[in-house]
């Protein structure tokens, strides 16, 4: 009977932690959204997308947001648009405490005179944990294009994961009808490329999403010829 009362003691340590570990694994969720007047208590005044979720390192807020305005140039001392776009990843570790923020990332764009054309692809910028170590990643993408004609957009996504931080910036492809492509180069941080294979096919895959989205966008409804390269 000793024997097997210890053999049944082993079993239920031998459960508990293995419930416990299953707990510890699942540490990254997606949290139901911030209401955008909870947003504003945190100075942020046109929120463009935010993401609540929860991990390791506690409760996190992604919030997107763009100000537009006047500066002044420099060079010229003539007005000229702006365009700040800010990324800002706040969090808590109770829910009764008050968000802080923990990093920030600015872009700032200006342009005299011509076409203004800055802000965040949404739909790709977002927070996940794909490696599965219950540290969340956070994907920001952006694009900010000043000029006359049919040029480049300027291209800049950024991940972060905990203190890490990857990136790839460069230009969209351009495809003139009949002519040939320009555009599209790319630079990957030193970071990115000694990334484990899971980060750098997710921020691989990110950039082919929208690298051609710029011409499609601009030429469309310049020109109406239909674009073969938007999908």
């Amino acid at each position: 009977m000793p024997a097997k009362h210890r053999w049944l003691n082993l079993s239920l340590a031998m459960g508990s932690l293995a419930l416990l570990a299953a707990c510890e694994q699942k540490t990254f969720e997606i949290l139901p959204p911030i209401p955008v007047e909870q947003l504003e208590v945190l100075g942020v005044q046109t929120p463009i997308k935010s993401v609540h979720f929860h991990d390791r390192e506690g409760e996190g807020l992604l919030v997107l947001s763009r100000v537009d305005g006047q500066a002044t140039d420099p060079d010229t001392e003539e007005e000229v648009d702006k365009v700040v776009l800010k990324a800002t990843l706040y969090g808590r570790t109770a829910s009764s405490d008050a968000f802080k923020p923990r990093w920030q990332s600015e872009q700032e764009t200006t342009c005299a005179g011509l076409d203004l054309d800055v802000d965040f692809y949404t739909d790709v910028s977002d927070v996940s944990d794909l490696n599965k170590d219950g540290v969340a990643e956070v994907t920001v993408a952006s694009h900010a294009f000043c000029g006359g004609g049919i040029d480049p957009h300027d291209i800049a996504i950024e991940m972060h994961e905990g203190q890490a931080v990857y990136t790839i910036t460069g230009q969209s492809l351009i495809t003139p009808a009949g002519e040939e492509p320009f555009g599209g180069e790319r630079e990957d941080s030193a970071s990115l490329k000694n990334a484990p294979p899971v980060l750098r096919q997710h921020m691989d895959e990110v950039w082919q999403k929208v690298y051609k989205r710029p011409w499609s966008d601009a030429s469309t409804p310049a020109d109406g010829e239909q674009d073969d390269d938007a999908e």
